[in-house]
């Protein structure tokens, strides 16, 4: 998709806002500052980001210079090359991220892809990135820690972990549970999890979440 001409600058980020959180001018925008601000152990320059996401080159520069501006991002370039990070000083920080957590976090790729294994009642996270969901400060996560409830395959399980680690960027960690095991166990690891953050996680194929 990559393009130096207008009309697919346009068709990039200036397409119509993302339906789960139509607050941004594309939906372009809202996914570059998902990627800058749930991923900022990866800083990637913007070149690579604009292949990553799909973007114009030339229009992700603009982009970014518009969210700098706003002061929700900062930059630093080392060479020719120029990295987006997250600007925690920014007042709107922690309300910013929780939103986009909420509208493009590792949720919105996990349900859709598990919605297409059979025998998956149940879904959620726990750990770290449930704590992030929720609300808890912290560093973040290196990895995501997943729990399927139900009877899948375990190898289509695997197989949609390790698709998921790709796409994500982060190892998925996942774990089965029968329902029985799930809701009638008293063993340590579930009581464990019942007792930490626990975040559902909706079994939509819908989409895939940007």
């Amino acid at each position: 998709m990559y393009s130096s001409s207008t009309d697919d600058l346009q068709a990039s980020l200036r397409t119509p806002a993302p339906p789960l959180l139509p607050i941004f001018r594309s939906e372009g925008q809202g996914r570059l500052l998902a990627r800058i601000y749930l991923s900022p152990d990866r800083t990637a320059p913007l070149a690579e980001l604009a292949r990553e996401l799909g973007l114009d080159r030339g229009g992700i520069a603009r982009e970014a210079d518009r969210l700098e501006t706003a002061g929700l991002v900062a930059s630093e370039r080392i060479g020719r090359q120029r990295l987006l990070r997250p600007n925690r000083g920014s007042p709107y920080y922690e309300h910013l991220y929780g939103l986009l957590l909420a509208a493009f976090g590792p949720a919105t790729h996990i349900g859709p892809a598990l919605a297409r294994i059979p025998g998956i009642e149940q879904a959620y996270l726990f750990g770290s990135w449930a704590a992030r969901y929720l609300g808890e400060p912290g560093g973040d996560p290196v990895d995501i820690d997943l729990l399927v409830v139900g009877n899948p395959e375990r190898a289509a399980v695997s197989d949609a972990a390790r698709a998921l680690t790709s796409t994500l960027g982060r190892a998925v960690n996942a774990t089965i549970l029968t329902t029985e095991r799930w809701e009638t166990s008293s063993e340590g690891f579930v009581r464990e999890v019942r007792r930490g953050p626990l975040v559902d996680v909706p079994l939509d194929a819908g989409g895939d979440g940007g």
